[in-house]
């Protein structure tokens, strides 16, 4: 069939539900309009940054108090072996799981992501000046733009107290 004969035939289907009103022809539904779906986006995404950030914190935090010698290592200038160093990590630990299940909670927001962006710092610049810049390093600084993000945040939901 030519393309012109198959363009006819459709122009002479058209004319027939539109000639005829109480057929209705199969409509899809409307699509979701754009500015509607960036305006959702950015209701939500200011929380859903509080709530990954949350579950990072307190994920790291629980590794640090369940295996606290796993990460003695990190403990700059101090002995790794050393049971300050393992005090350090544990006291480490559970201010990373207060936090982070303040951020979860939505117990003062800001004041949690300011917490944990000052945390991040400190480990971003332990980091560096014990081992230099590495993938470690680079990881640590995303979630840390991720902490003042939430900081700077002042439109939040599913808050428990501000």
């Amino acid at each position: 069939m030519t393309v012109a004969r198959r363009n006819r035939f459709a122009r002479a289907a058209a004319r027939r539900v539109d000639a005829d009103p109480r057929r209705v022809p199969a409509v899809a539904p409307p699509a979701p309009r754009p500015d509607k779906v960036i305006q959702t986006a950015q209701a939500w995404a200011p929380t859903v940054a509080r709530l990954v950030l949350g579950l990072v914190l307190l994920w790291f935090g629980l590794h640090e108090v369940l295996q606290p010698s796993l990460w003695t290592g990190y403990v700059p200038v101090i002995s790794a072996t050393s049971k300050f160093a393992l005090l350090m990590v544990l006291l480490h630990g559970w201010v990373l799981v207060l936090t982070g299940a303040a951020l979860l909670l939505g117990i003062a927001p800001r004041l949690a992501g300011a917490l944990s962006a000052l945390l991040l710092l400190e480990i971003v610049l332990s980091l560096s000046v014990t081992g230099g810049v590495s993938d470690l390093v680079a990881r640590d600084l995303g979630v840390f733009g991720l902490a003042l993000a939430v900081f700077a945040s002042d439109r939040q939901r599913l808050v428990l107290r501000d």
